[in-house]
């Protein structure tokens, strides 16, 4: 991917006939959303002593800027909101993260890419057999989405929970989820 500028990222970067393609176009449509709204189910791995469940609901908020190539990829900044139930060992707690991540698309192409990092609190650190070590939890993630209607999604996300070995033990949670979301 070339260097791009930082533009708006409702602005869509088209070049028009002797118009510079760095500039991005005024009056072409938004190719990027404000907001998606969603929910995911989440599963567990093996590694852990207990089976894990989760159930969550998502907000991302797309930053008002992205980076853009000359060639119509885009990267764009969002802060993710998301409040979960998660279920293991007879038991079940809240988790809830905020935090940034990054969105990678070409423009015109249906699929895309997302990753980051946020802080997250757990309500209880104790699963049955797990003991996840802590409140205080980080929520890694990366995965892909299909945009096969407009502002209907449908994706994948790994997500990996861990105290960072703020306290020990350190088990860590791997969850594979399937998503669904809106965009507007």
């Amino acid at each position: 991917m070339s260097a791009g500028r930082p533009v708006s990222a409702g602005a869509q970067q088209t070049a028009h006939p002797g118009q510079n393609s760095d500039k991005p176009a005024r009056d072409a449509p938004a190719d990027m959303e404000d907001f998606a709204l969603g929910f995911r189910l989440g599963l567990s791995d093996h590694r852990n002593e207990e089976y894990f469940r989760k159930y969550e609901a998502f907000l991302n908020w797309y930053l008002p800027w992205a980076w853009r190539s000359a060639s119509g990829w885009i990267v764009a900044p969002r802060i993710d909101f998301t409040g979960a139930a998660l279920k293991g060992g007879g038991t079940t707690g809240f988790l809830g993260s905020i935090g940034p991540s990054l969105a990678v698309r070409k423009v015109g192409w249906i699929v895309a890419i997302d990753f980051g990092i946020s802080p997250a609190y757990l309500s209880e650190d104790r699963y049955g057999k797990e003991d996840l070590s802590g409140h205080l939890q980080f929520l890694t993630h990366g995965g892909f989405y299909l945009l096969p209607l407009r502002r209907l999604g449908v994706g994948y996300r790994f997500q990996h929970v861990s105290n960072a070995d703020i306290q020990q033990p350190n088990p860590g949670l791997n969850i594979h989820s399937l998503e669904l979301s809106y965009r507007f």
